[in-house]
């Protein structure tokens, strides 16, 4: 047993930052060691157990629950293990995460997946501004694993993306795979203005209504049908409105052209 679960006794007057807590770094502590635990709230360090009550588990897996929209850097850089929130969550939700599993059950705040690398994350609400981009300062946004996301996305989701796969069951904001490098997005509803302003590579899969196609952007008539089974299988397996995938038709955009042109927006009929 090196599991915890750890409640939030009250809201914080502060934000959090709970980078530290991750289910390495707390397995085979005991329950005064993980209560003595120093984690920041605002600039000053407190005791985990001031904040939070709490309770040993069966498993390894590392338990969040109560109002955590004040917790941020969530699952930070996490390399191995499980971790779970159940309540809303703050900023930095498994950013510069390199594997594991990181699952929230309602929404996330901003810069949720910031180069991210591997393992999955899914969030099972609305995640805000920038999920799956680059870190405040650098130049690579999510680089691998998987983001599923339940609801819907906020502006600038996958800006600078290089890798990886980011699935979106809502809608999403504006500047959608914003200066986009590599790897895949899929959307299952609305997409805001200005998709795929300065992409340069990846593929952009609108699953729900079409968005306005920017004008450097232009149709493509090449025969792709074995690259969008294949694509199409794969985002399938997550089910809900992607699962029709395989049977459905794309219309193919490419670009964008200010930015080398070899991004796509894959339209779906």
């Amino acid at each position: 047993m090196s599991g915890w679960t750890l409640t939030l006794k009250q809201v914080p007057a502060l934000r959090l930052d709970l980078r530290a807590l991750s289910p390495v770094a707390l397995a085979g502590l005991s329950a005064d060691a993980v209560a003595k635990f120093g984690v920041w709230h605002g600039n000053e360090s407190v005791a985990l157990g001031e904040l939070f009550t709490i309770t040993a588990r069966t498993d390894d897996a590392l338990h969040f629950e109560g109002e955590l929209s004040r917790a941020d850097r969530i699952g930070w850089q996490l390399a191995a293990g499980r971790i779970h929130v159940d309540g809303p969550v703050g900023d930095y939700l498994g950013a510069g995460m390199s594997g594991g599993e990181i699952v929230a059950s309602r929404d996330a705040g901003l810069l949720a997946a910031c180069e991210m690398s591997g393992g999955r994350l899914e969030i099972g609400g609305n995640v805000g501004d920038h999920a799956a981009s680059a870190l405040p300062g650098s130049m690579d946004g999510m680089r691998g694993g998987t983001l599923l996301v339940r609801g819907s996305a906020g502006a600038r989701f996958g800006d600078r993306m290089r890798r990886g796969s980011a699935l979106v069951f809502g809608d999403a904001g504006d500047f959608l795979a914003s200066r986009m490098v590599a790897g895949t997005i899929a959307v299952a509803g609305r997409i805001g203005a200005h998709a795929g302003y300065g992409m340069r590579r990846g593929s952009v899969v609108c699953a729900g209504t079409a968005p306005a196609i920017p004008p450097t952007f232009v149709a493509n008539d090449a025969n792709i049908a074995v690259f969008w089974q294949l694509l199409a299988r794969d985002l399938a397996r997550h089910g809900g409105a992607f699962a029709s995938l395989p049977a459905r038709r794309v219309q193919r955009h490419l670009g964008d052209l200010a930015a080398g042109g070899k991004g796509e927006l894959l339209l779906c009929v």
